[in-house]
């Protein structure tokens, strides 16, 4: 049975990293510069499904996976090492279009040739002895090409560490310039980017760590591994409407000073501008943005948002959620006949559940309640 199971998990995985591939050279990208990183990120990962295909292809006919068990061996750390690089920089990309520069990609690649250096010289000086257990390690610890190994395998660890530490930190930036431009950003987070790293993190752990099981448990992992290829390879597609969205978010503000400023902003001039979006009820229109309001007001973007993080002590969506949720209690209150989702509209809300999530958060209750209660 077990042997099916082999068999079975590695061929579905040779399917899907065959058609994820293909798909990735399928799909029609708009020559945007800001999507240029995301148009190579699809041909690297179009390369690296062909070649894990290709490898679990040759595990198949070959029957690799019956051989005997080593452990950290170069290559399964090379392949774990590269694919936790690969990961990393394919999903910051969608965050930020601009993190992959070819200095910044030089300084990641940089160890794997010393590494592989290192370990072609000792390998073919010293040889590389086969390490069926953790008792082997102590036998040859007067060879270098082990050290080499148990060398690029902490680099593995640490670089592990370093990628989830970039990767919260460029999580952060995204989530703040969503929120410094976007009335709503509920559908635009992109949780799925945040899963998708930590599975791939989780996966990476898991490719180094099965080694030192039975090879019958192999097939479990080939199962999780053939699942993860295919549910990250559809999300990725996705990216290209997502980003259209979100584009103006992520674009470097234009230069204000072709818009008419002729003294320095202060909190008078604060008053006056707040007055206006209050009075002309800017914040409840639905899908305004940053840029919307301070097209309206005649100022630049970066004004504005310096503004309100200033002045307000928050950010743009936060202030205008607030302003919103004020609105919908006055319309709770002294308009008992309309309907929590007439009012989620009126306010500017495109999802009464969005709505609905705010009010709670703001308020401390649903609208519902509150309009039972409003004196709490």
């Amino acid at each position: 049975m077990v042997p099916n199971l082999h068999f079975l998990t590695n061929a579905l995985l040779v399917v899907v990293c065959i058609l994820m591939g293909t798909s990735f050279l399928s799909i029609h990208i708009p020559h945007k510069e800001d999507l240029k990183n995301y148009r190579i990120s699809l041909k690297v990962l179009a390369g690296a499904y062909f070649v894990m295909g290709l490898l679990t292809f040759l595990v198949i006919v070959f029957n690799l996976a019956d051989n005997s068990r080593e452990h950290f061996t170069f290559i399964a750390i090379f392949i774990s090492s590269t694919q936790a690089l690969l990961f990393t920089f394919t999903l910051v990309t969608l965050i930020n279009p601009k993190f992959v520069k070819l200095k910044n990609l030089l300084k990641h690649l940089s160890p794997y040739i010393l590494f592989i250096a290192s370990y072609t010289i000792s390998n073919l000086v010293y040889d590389d002895p086969k390490l069926t257990s953790l008792k082997d390690v102590g036998l040859y610890l007067d060879n270098p090409t082990i050290w080499i190994r148990l060398l690029f395998l902490v680099y593995y660890a640490i670089q592990l560490i370093c990628y989830t530490v970039i990767f919260i930190s460029e999580e952060k930036k995204y989530n703040a310039e969503l929120l410094n431009y976007f009335s709503e950003v509920f559908k635009l987070k992109m949780s799925w980017v945040k899963i998708a790293y930590y599975t791939a993190l989780s996966i990476g752990i898991i490719a180094m760590i099965i080694n030192f099981f039975p090879a019958q448990f192999d097939w479990i992992a080939t199962l999780i591994f053939a699942f993860f290829y295919f549910g990250y390879a559809q999300e990725y597609i996705k990216y290209n409407k997502v980003f259209t969205i979100i584009e103006p978010a992520l674009r470097t503000p234009i230069v204000e000073a072709s818009i008419s400023q002729p003294r320095i902003i202060i909190k008078t001039d604060w008053e006056h501008f707040k007055q206006k979006i209050l009075s002309q009820k800017y914040y409840c229109e639905s899908g305004i943005t940053i840029e919307d309001i301070a097209s309206k007001l005649n100022i630049g973007r970066t004004t504005l948002s310096n503004l309100i993080n200033r002045e307000e002590g928050v950010n743009f969506n936060a202030w205008i959620n607030r302003l919103r949720i004020e609105e919908a209690k006055h319309l709770l209150l002294y308009y008992p006949d309309y309907s929590i989702a007439a009012i989620s509209e009126m306010v500017g809300y495109t999802e009464q559940a969005n709505f609905s999530r705010q009010f709670k958060q703001i308020a401390g209750e649903t609208p519902l309640l509150w309009r039972k209660n409003p004196a709490s």
